[in-house]
């Protein structure tokens, strides 16, 4: 696993940005770079729902307890998050770390929001109207993946103070630049799984050598290549896990 340190100008706290564990050990947060707070974008969770009716959060609250134990932890839904059920998020809420399903915390000068992946909002959406702990999977197997709510950025990016949002999609990134938000935080895409001459070679909602999906962009969207490797069939070469450590200040 690779630590990865940038220094962002303007930024008032130091961040640890971790996505993409899906369920893989998390010893290394015993050697975790001391920071202000620890940022979770998304896909904590991996596989199936619990057939028995237990918890799904039940998988993951001993990862997000441990981080929340180093720093204030935040986590907003990636894809993967889709099995969760508002009794799942109450429980992750109860081990310290805040669910930011399309929402915003603030507090010391600083907003932090979290843009739940439209495949998460979907599900959402989905077990409401349906009245079903856990939808069916081929809801989120369409064609074009379902767009995310954000309907409520509008009243996010009036927020006083420096606005970071979590957000798993760095593809969002299309429209979320356009946004007057400080610094956007993103995953999902794995580095591109394998890495030639620097880039990734295929990522999920991007296609074959995808532009996003590792590092900084535009001064404002930072991509981590996540923590494990899910595709089982594809190694990931060239391409490390990692840790990504935010500092303020210039490089």
């Amino acid at each position: 696993m690779q630590n990865s340190f940038y220094h962002i100008p303007g930024l008032p706290v130091s961040i640890a940005l971790l996505a993409d564990l899906h369920e893989k050990d998390y010893s290394f947060l015993s050697d975790l770079y001391p920071v202000d707070l620890i940022a979770v974008a998304g896909d904590v969770l991996y596989g199936s729902a619990p057939e028995d009716g237990s918890s799904a959060a039940e998988r993951v609250i001993p990862f997000l307890s441990a981080c929340a134990a180093k720093a204030p932890t935040f986590l907003s839904p990636g894809n993967h998050e889709w099995m969760l059920d508002q009794e799942d998020l109450a429980m992750i809420e109860k081990c310290g770390a805040a669910v930011l399903d399309n929402r915003w915390v603030s507090g010391n000068g600083i907003c932090i929001g979290g843009l739940s992946s439209g495949i998460y909002t979907d599900y959402q959406r989905f077990r409401a109207q349906k009245e079903e702990r856990y939808p069916l999977r081929e809801v989120s197997h369409r064609k074009e993946a379902p767009l995310p709510d954000t309907e409520w950025l509008g009243d996010f990016e009036k927020q006083p103070g420096y606005k970071i949002l979590l957000s798993h999609h760095p593809e969002y990134w299309t429209f979320l630049k356009r946004r007057s938000v400080d610094l956007v935080l993103s995953g999902h895409a794995h580095g591109g799984q394998i890495r030639l001459f620097g880039h990734g070679l295929f990522a999920p909602g991007q296609g074959w050598w995808p532009e996003l999906t590792s590092g900084v962009h535009d001064g404002r969207l930072v991509i981590s290549r996540g923590l494990s490797n899910t595709a089982a069939l594809v190694p990931r070469l060239f391409n490390p896990t990692e840790i990504v450590c935010l500092l303020p200040g210039e490089s």
